[in-house]
């Protein structure tokens, strides 16, 4: 007997119940998984130093007295040390929550490791910070190389150096006709130090006039930048150092050194960090022991080549201590490049670029995203805690050798075009 079929209600045509029936199954459907952190390369600068020049040395520079800090020239002050530690206990929380350290007890062995550049105490002593602050009460040593030796992986241009004329001509092709050493910001900023500077200081040191042009010159070292560019560039790092210190206010650049006073000067230490390490080509050298490392690492290998430290292939968490220039050598090789609201110094003292290794669940494959992270000038002044209420400026950078997907990069693709853009004499 054939059934009857039964006509639709009023008003409600059959299309709603096929409406229903997709709804009811799209929220039976799986999640999508969520990317999971498999594992971090950090590369920070040390903490806030004193200048690596005496207060006599910058007086005599300058014909302006330098108020005294409380440690020898170029060392991590305890104050350096102190903010830095907030930074590394912030980021502890930071990948506590991600899963990649353990909320309580200690990590496994060699699941965390950290590595200094010997050449400097500044950097030995803030890779012992970092260890201390992101796995407090583990025993974490801080490695690095033979104290006082140079370690490639922080400078490689002495290991595979550049030509230098090539650095040189490699500068000039990126300024207008080879002659423009300055730019508007960074020639702005050499007119606001002479004002600060005063006249009185100009009688006394006629370099502190800052008048004449800035040239660049090549050296048996790489290329160099004399002039009234040089002179501001040290300057203005040194007084942002004051600022940072916590220096009295009446001592920071002479009674005049303002958050908005720095942020009026820096330029010029911009614009020469800008020539002189961000090159691509200078950068490649430079960096070349490190990049290679990073490749290696965020691929989870043990590193390799020449002048590579005994890191192991288990470590989730990699550390490297290093400096400013460290920082800006990554970034032009890269092509990395950020702006720091609060902080116009972007290789600012602590500043920490980390590289993370994404792992997607559906297909397998990895990608890498690039943040920086740093204290404003005021966290570095007070030295305070951070949070969430109060946490450092955090941005996620675009990479400039390799394209985005899914919020990042490809990692083997990133670390083909890294391992392709190592300078061959650099690669043994």
């Amino acid at each position: 007997m054939r059934a009857r079929q039964i006509p639709s209600a009023p008003g409600r045509p059959r299309r709603l119940g096929v409406a229903v029936l997709t709804g009811l199954l799209a929220t039976q459907a799986p999640a999508r998984a969520e990317p999971k952190l498999e594992r971090v390369v950090m590369v920070a600068r040390h903490g806030v130093r004193a200048p690596t020049a005496a207060a006599t040395v910058l007086e005599t520079r300058t014909g302006r007295p330098w108020p005294p800090f409380p440690i020898e020239p170029g060392e991590l002050t305890p104050h350096g040390a102190e903010a830095l530690a907030r930074m590394g206990t912030y980021l502890r929380s930071l990948y506590t929550r991600a899963e990649l350290l353990p909320e309580t007890g200690c990590p496994a062995p060699n699941v965390v490791q950290v590595w200094a550049d010997a050449a400097a105490n500044r950097t030995r002593r803030s890779g012992q910070v970092l260890a201390d602050a992101l796995v407090p009460g583990c025993g974490l040593v801080a490695r690095h190389g033979p104290v006082g030796a140079l370690d490639p992986v922080f400078d490689s241009g002495r290991v595979c150096p550049l030509d230098p004329a090539e650095g040189l001509a490699a500068i000039q092709r990126r300024i207008a006709g080879g002659t423009a050493v300055t730019d508007k910001a960074s020639e702005k900023a050499i007119a606001a130090l002479k004002r600060i500077l005063g006249p009185d200081a100009c009688k006394a040191v006629p370099a502190a006039c800052l008048d004449g042009p800035s040239t660049l010159v090549a050296t048996p070292t790489g290329p160099r930048i004399e002039g009234p560019l040089a002179l501001a560039a040290t300057v203005s790092e040194n007084l942002l150092l004051e600022y940072a210190e916590g220096l009295p206010a009446e001592q920071v650049a002479w009674g005049q050194g303002t958050p908005e006073t720095l942020a009026a000067l820096l330029p010029a230490h911009r614009r020469a960090a800008d020539l002189l390490r961000r090159t691509p080509e200078i950068a490649a050298f430079r960096a070349a022991t490190l990049l290679r490392m990073l490749a290696d690492l965020l691929q989870g290998e043990a590193p390799r080549g020449l002048g590579v430290p005994p890191l192991g292939a288990r470590a989730r968490l990699v550390v490297l201590a290093g400096h400013d220039t460290t920082l800006s050598n990554l970034s032009g090789a890269l092509g990395l490049g950020w702006s720091l609201p609060g902080q116009p110094d972007p290789t600012a003292p602590g500043a920490t670029l980390v590289f993370e290794v994404w792992r997607h669940a559906e297909s397998g494959t990895r990608t890498i995203r690039i943040r920086i992270f740093a204290q404003t000038l005021d966290q570095l002044r007070s030295a305070r805690s951070l949070g969430p209420q109060d946490p450092p400026v955090s941005l996620p950078l675009t990479i400039g050798i390799c394209p985005a997907r899914d919020g990042g990069c490809d990692l083997e693709t990133f670390a083909t075009k890294v391992r392709a853009a190592l300078p061959s004499v650099c690669l043994r």
